[in-house]
């Protein structure tokens, strides 16, 4: 399966892998994942979700003031 290139963006909230190339179902699930080793980067995530489907978006929570990854994130996947 090809993936598109990913458009990469920061917020001071966390940070964000979207897959612009595909939008979402409309009734679209955002699963929240815990325990995520803080060591793992968007790529890492991207990798091990997508064996269960396409991923649309991978935001990754961290601290607002060091950029570190609290080990939790949401996913949301192309189709239900």
């Amino acid at each position: 399966m090809n993936n598109p290139v990913n458009n990469m963006t920061n917020s001071s909230s966390g940070s964000t892998g979207v897959n612009s190339s595909e939008q979402p179902d409309p009734d679209f699930i955002k699963m929240f994942v815990g325990q995520i080793p803080r060591s793992m980067d968007e790529n890492d995530l991207r990798k091990m979700f997508e064996e269960f489907g396409r991923v649309h978006q991978i935001n990754v929570l961290r601290d607002k003031v060091t950029g570190q990854s609290k080990g939790r994130v949401s996913i949301r996947y192309v189709y239900r």
